[in-house]
């Protein structure tokens, strides 16, 4: 195909689809990036028109889907990204489950991406003595089938590293060329990753603790209180539920509690 750009009719078509299968919205101004990102696949496909691969998509069950999710989501991230997380977690939360005698703890970074933030958990737990599964067990997921490819393969370009300290990369990574490094063997294998649809899937498994973070932009109000509520479930009593910095539970009957604990706001079932 050419140059050809998405009508609104089009995107409309794709968005609705896309808001159905992954409950991701996309607003109108996203036309343009959906438009970039769908026209890849569509000459992979040697296909010329939107609608034709509309058509395709809808006729192939989920194998297609999976890749218009993986073209549309959003990935990026990094490691030991919004610290004051992280420090909460380690100094005040784990400390706490375990002067109750409650492990091993179960923790799902639901919305990982590539895995840095389930990593950074699991090298944050080894320097405490936590990492295995007597004290810690961490599970990851994500809907997008190419970044948990990533995560489960480990290897990472220096521009993840931005706000690591360098005794971690030198700990824990092996550099492989100019720019790129394989994470330790030990830290990737205590990381369970698995894909996770947030809207359609569930799970029986019960956490202590959940990250959620810089995901729930993406869905509409509806859906978010779906997502909550889901993870609400999931979590066991005195269990702590994170989201990113911007995100809040504010305006929702969740039944979580706010707590600040240290300088990083968490949510708390009783």
């Amino acid at each position: 195909m050419g140059n050809e750009k998405i009508s609104s009719e089009e995107f409309q078509k794709f968005a609705e689809l896309i808001h159905r299968i992954s409950g991701i919205y996309l607003k109108e101004s996203k036309k343009t990036l959906l438009s970039n990102r769908l026209s890849k696949r569509m000459k992979d496909l040697e296909l010329n028109s939107f609608n034709d691969y509309y058509d395709y998509v809808i006729s192939k069950d989920k194998e297609e889907i999976i890749e218009v999710i993986n073209g549309i989501s959003t990935n990026e991230t990094y490691f030991f990204r919004h610290n004051p997380h992280f420090i909460a977690l380690f100094d005040v939360i784990i400390p706490e489950f375990i002067s109750r005698s409650h492990f091993p703890l179960n923790i799902w970074c639901a919305g990982c991406s590539s895995g840095e933030e389930p990593y950074t958990i699991a090298m944050l737990a080894k320097e405490r003595g936590y990492l295995n599964r007597k004290y810690i067990r961490i599970d990851a997921s994500d809907i997008n089938t190419e970044v948990l490819n990533l995560a489960t393969h480990g290897i990472y370009d220096n521009k993840k590293f931005r706000e690591t300290e360098s005794g971690y990369i030198k700990k824990y990574f092996k550099q492989l060329n100019d720019k790129n490094y394989l994470i330790d063997e030990e830290i990737r294998r205590s990381v369970n990753f698995f894909r996770f649809n947030l809207i359609h899937d569930s799970t029986d498994k019960k956490y202590d603790i959940i990250f959620c973070r810089n995901v729930m932009i993406y869905f509409d109000r509806e859906d978010q209180n779906k997502v909550v509520a889901n993870f609400f479930k999931a979590l066991n009593p005195e269990g702590y539920f994170f989201l990113g910095h911007a995100e809040s539970l504010y305006f929702m009957d969740s039944g979580f509690k706010f707590k600040k604990v240290q300088d990083a706001p968490v949510y708390y079932k009783e």
